[in-house]
């Protein structure tokens, strides 16, 4: 939306106004990916609970994804806002928000979490990283209690 200053007839003491004018080019209705509130910032950490390991990844994972959908910056995980080509113009703001998600994916996990994924180069590729070594359930266990169950 563009502001555009010309003469208010309703309002004979304001010789000029600024109005909201609409811009056809524009999709109105569609998230910015690369939009960022003043708050926000690369320190910061969306979920209370750092990510520790194996016990508490499935309630992590879950806070996070919320936090990110919450931003409208869930498409840098799940791969859905794509990276562009090095050539694009929206190149630069992909990187920088992408790597703003990976920030704030490393300051939500403790250390020795985050030591071992450190230099994935996209929040997609460090998602994924999480999810394989985190999500994976113990086999035996499982046979075990389903056993107890029947």
């Amino acid at each position: 939306m563009a502001f555009v200053e010309g003469n208010d007839h309703s309002d004979p003491t304001h010789a000029q106004s600024t109005r909201p004018v609409s811009n056809s080019n524009t999709q109105t209705n569609s998230p910015n990916p690369f939009l960022l509130s003043a708050s926000e910032n690369p320190g910061n950490i969306l979920v209370t609970q750092p990510l520790l390991g194996m016990k508490d990844y499935q309630s992590w994972s879950r806070a996070m994804v919320l936090a990110l959908t919450a931003k409208k910056k869930i498409g840098f995980m799940n791969g859905k806002i794509e990276k562009p080509e090095d050539d694009s113009p929206l190149y630069e703001d992909w990187e920088s928000y992408n790597t703003m998600v990976l920030s704030w994916l490393i300051n939500s996990m403790h250390f020795d979490v985050s030591s071992g994924i450190m230099y994935c180069e996209t929040a997609k590729e460090m998602w994924l990283e999480l999810q394989h070594v985190f999500s994976q359930g113990n086999g035996p266990k499982i046979y075990n209690l389903q056993q107890e169950i029947s």
